[in-house]
């Protein structure tokens, strides 16, 4: 085996590309910190701020005490079915230390991307020999992207959109899931989920061999598989699958049925099943998460999926008929990471809502076999086996990520308030909104909802911990249709008998009154008309709803 002049990875390097990577994942946090505006709080979020709060959302609900969750975003009665042990750990984490909850989420991301780095270069261990490809394959997993910054470039360049974006960078529609620097980034459940993946199945080819205890290897697989199931389901499908592949491969290689191995791998992944089944008929029950769970999220095409790969994406297009010839030669480490490999690419085009959902951990499978690759034409080439060509390949897979680190320090800047990111809350609240909101979780009872923008509504669940009546674009029921009453309200189009009404049926006690507001409504709210100032910071005011006999009260003093 040729190895690369000078490059060895010993224990001690992995770690410090493990606090290499952690440590830049951190830069735009601390961007948006360092440029915070004055009398403005950043919220320690960068991105999609949205989706992130919904999570906060769940953990808010377990800082007040309760375990199972109800989704604040929307106001529709619904019996709040959803249990998350993530969200559960980092609420009580939060209720016992008070550490802000927005922060204390990136210190759970911190530990997060620590545990997934760890977990894939492990996963890699099994398959690469000592010293360069595993190199090669950490620096890949830590940073790799494909070409999504080409059409980016051009965009920022013209001002006009290209045909199309790819979806490792863009202004409109980016995977963290599909890519492991930017799961460990903004999307921490992104991460846990295949590091979990990456455990459990490492765990049962130690089954089949005997390696260890089987008590011990099956226990493992069992927790971390029932984990899975609950914390990121959508990483539990395909392992599942992979598990499946690997079995069936084995008992066709074998030409015999493995009963002992059989009924240890259903001990191991029985749990994990279980809570899959479980979630599969007590969630349809929950007409809120049986609605939002139908939202589409559809896998790109097979070009754009390239694409958004690039460099590792062609080289683990070489490098898969390698491993397929390496496990025909005996060399079965091969096996689970390859039916791993089959079971994303079926997974992410079942006919399901969510099939973009369940790519994660597919960056990683193709990091290995590109890594195979240049490993086999390192023994070929001398150039190629210089220390200098790996790091020249692993700077070519990099501009996408400073693209995205570029595109968020841009929008930082901005503070989100640009055309398109239209409906995306804002990084940074003034001063007057967090008092506006001290005041609403003082002082609205726990089944009270506010109406407000979505632009300050999605912040309204994690920070006060009360629902909202339009909050996130898939979380709120009918989002559209609530966005045009909502508008209504704040233009005064209707009548303070219809508006009780309304205001009553959704449980809709108080309103806010801010520049959000004031925009949607053209200029100035009517929501006098509909309540009484209660509060007022300035300009931004908290008005208290009328409802039917309270409007009938009012009407009667007149």
């Amino acid at each position: 085996m040729a190895h690369i002049a000078g490059i060895v990875m010993t224990e001690r390097s992995r770690l410090g590309l493990i606090a290499l990577t952690v440590a830049i994942t951190w830069l735009p946090y601390l961007f948006g910190w360092l440029i915070t505006p004055p009398n403005m709080r950043y919220l320690w979020l960068v991105y999609n701020p949205d989706d992130q709060n919904v999570h906060l959302m769940w953990a808010r609900q377990a800082m007040d005490g309760a375990w199972r969750f109800h989704d604040l975003y929307t106001t529709e009665l619904h019996p709040g079915l959803f249990v998350h042990l993530y969200a559960l750990a980092l609420g009580w984490f939060c209720r016992f230390t008070h550490i802000p909850l927005h922060f204390a989420y990136q210190l759970f991301r911190t530990f997060v991307a620590v545990a997934f780095l760890l977990a894939a270069f492990r996963f890699g261990d099994r398959c690469l020999p000592k010293g360069q490809i595993r190199q090669l394959f950490a620096w890949l997993v830590c940073f790799s992207s494909g070409l999504g910054w080409l059409p980016v470039l051009y965009w920022w360049q013209t001002g006009q959109r290209p045909p199309f974006f790819f979806v490792d960078v863009s202004p409109e529609l980016t995977m963290p899931e599909a890519n492991s620097f930017l799961s460990l980034t903004v999307a921490p459940l992104a991460a846990l989920g295949p590091a979990l993946v990456m455990v459990t199945l490492r765990r049962l080819p130690c089954l089949a061999e005997g390696e260890g205890k089987a008590t011990v290897s099956a226990a493992t697989a069992a927790l971390c598989g029932a984990l899975v199931a609950n914390i990121h389901t959508y990483a539990a499908i395909p392992m599942l699958l992979a598990a499946a592949f690997w079995f069936v491969a084995r008992w066709a290689q074998r030409r015999r049925f493995e009963f002992r191995l059989a009924s240890l791998i259903a001990a191991a992944l029985s749990p994990c099943l279980l809570v899959l089944v479980v979630q599969a008929l007590v969630f349809p029950r929950d007409p809120a998460f049986a609605e939002k769970a139908a939202t589409p999220t559809l896998t790109p095409s097979p070009f754009i999926l390239l694409g958004s790969y690039g460099i590792v994406g062609i080289l683990a297009l070489f490098g898969l008929p390698i491993a397929v010839r390496r496990l025909r030669a005996n060399e079965k480490e091969w096996l689970m990471p390859l039916c791993w490999f089959l079971a994303l690419l079926v997974a992410i085009h079942l006919p399901v809502s969510f099939q973009r959902k369940m790519i994660e951990g597919l960056h990683v499978v193709l990091c290995l076999l590109a890594a195979l690759a240049w490993d086999e034409w390192a023994q070929r080439s001398r150039w190629l086996a210089h220390r200098w060509a790996m790091i020249a390949l692993v700077l070519l897979t990099v501009p996408s990520q400073i693209a995205f680190f570029a595109l968020n320090g841009y929008w930082l800047v901005n503070n989100n308030l640009l055309p398109e990111r239209r409906l995306q809350p804002p990084y940074f609240l003034a001063e007057r909104h967090f008092r506006l909101l001290a005041w609403i979780e003082r002082h609205a009872e726990k089944d009270d909802a506010v109406l407000c923008h979505p632009m300050l509504g999605n912040y309204v669940p994690p920070l006060t911990g009360r629902k909202v009546f339009i909050g996130h674009w898939a979380e709120t029921l009918r989002f559209t249709e609530k966005l045009r009453q909502a508008t209504a309200i704040w233009q005064g189009q209707l009548r303070p008998e219809e508006a009780a009404r309304f205001f009553e049926r959704h449980r809709l006690r108080y309103a806010l009154e801010t520049d959000f507001e004031r925009g949607a409504a053209g200029g100035k709210t009517a929501l006098s008309r509909y309540g009484s100032l209660v509060f007022a910071v300035g300009d931004d005011k908290v008005f208290r709803l009328r409802w039917t006999k309270e409007v009938g009260r009012a009407k009667g003093a007149e």
